[in-house]
């Protein structure tokens, strides 16, 4: 292992990998990443690669306008990374449709027009008929559904392979299997990283370890209110026609993939750190791409997966700079959204550690919140 980083990594999921992406495009040298197990192996293979933003009626919060700028981002940072490795993440322009079972659903989604417009000239209510002829394959028992135009889809291991393609051939060292166990300082410094496979010293470090930041924060003397979110998601084969736009009701989705398969997900369960499906999950899961789309009732199972998304204790993702140290910054706490939220978060981060103001305010996602 290399003996020192002007910037080490700790973590490569999907966030650790983006920043790492990040830094090799703007010329960074001498950044190395430090992942426990596999690169992108927890949160991100759970995540179906819906890129949702925000519906109406939730655009005007800090995380609706932080996932607004990331989705904005996203066409040309599919596009680079493309170009970088020949690895395409397969980003697609879907659209999405909220799906409404209830009344109280139907009330709760039903905006006045002129508020929809504010949104998206596209944007509208669509009663059952409108919906049913918009997509044939939708169950008729729905009242209706909220057509959300700019969601777009991507597949998100492939996303995490690109990330990680171009970080190493910028030259990031990416080092899997290697565990940070201990921390050396000086003052409010953080001189370097004891590792499962040697010492390394560093000139700045982020903290990216997902659901493990609140571990690994511990032994940087941080609290970090993070921990692991179970997220299970079904695997389909369907053979005739399913849907063109992701499906919403609730937390639950569907997303049809542009290789035929559909994506059933996903449950939120505080589970620790075990990854394994369940039945009730599976069954969930099953039954609801069965009762939304009908015709799911005759795809091919596929497989079933779960992975540990980091969820924070007010649900908001922590980036900028650890309180008490000079070279530390976090980046972690995005739970089911890391896909989502991986280009703003990766550009923000490089631009603290050149030392410039991000382009988007992060106040709200200070981890010195939980201190004060």
């Amino acid at each position: 292992m290399q003996e020192s980083a002007e910037i080490a990594i700790v973590g490569g999921g999907i966030i650790g990998c983006a920043i790492a992406y990040q830094l090799a495009a703007r010329g960074h040298r001498g950044v190395t990443v430090l992942e426990r197990d596999r690169v992108g192996g927890q949160a991100a293979i759970a995540f179906a690669g819906l890129l949702a933003g925000a519906a109406p009626g939730h655009r005007a919060d800090p995380f609706s306008t932080l996932a607004s700028a990331s989705l904005e981002r996203f066409p040309g940072v599919a596009a680079d990374l493309h170009q970088r490795t020949g690895v395409d993440p397969e980003l697609r322009h879907t659209g999405a449709l909220y799906l409404a079972l209830t009344a109280d659903e139907e009330t709760a989604l039903r905006l006045p027009p002129e508020t929809l417009r504010q949104y998206h000239p596209e944007c509208r209510w669509l009663e059952a008929r409108e919906l049913r002829e918009l997509e044939p394959e939708v169950s008729p028992l729905f009242r209706g559904a909220l057509y959300v135009p700019w969601e777009w889809q991507v597949l998100s291991p492939r996303l995490v392979q690109a990330y990680a393609r171009a970080a190493a051939l910028g030259g990031v060292h990416i080092r899997e299997t290697v565990e940070v166990r201990g921390v050396e300082r000086e003052g409010e410094r953080v001189t370097a990283l004891v590792t499962s496979d040697g010492r390394l010293a560093v000139g700045q470090v982020v903290l990216a370890a997902g659901g493990w930041s609140g571990h690994v924060g511990r032994l940087f003397g941080l609290s970090l209110p993070v921990g692991p979110l179970r997220g299970q998601i079904i695997r389909l084969a369907a053979w005739g026609p399913t849907v063109r736009r992701s499906l919403y009701r609730g937390d639950l989705y569907i997303g049809a993939k542009a290789d035929g398969t559909v994506a059933v997900g996903s449950t939120e369960e505080l589970a620790s750190f075990d990854r394994r499906p369940t039945g009730a999950g599976v069954a969930l899961l099953s039954r609801f791409a069965v009762e939304t789309v009908p015709a799911l009732g005759q795809a091919t199972f596929l497989d079933a997966w779960a992975g540990l998304r980091p969820l924070s204790e007010d649900g908001l993702p922590l980036i900028g700079r650890a309180p008490g140290l000079a070279n530390v910054l976090v980046a972690t706490g995005h739970a089911r959204n890391g896909v989502l939220l991986s280009p703003i978060t990766a550009e923000a981060i490089a631009d603290l550690l050149e030392g410039r103001p991000p382009a988007v305010d992060l106040a709200p996602f200070d981890p010195a919140r939980f201190g004060r």
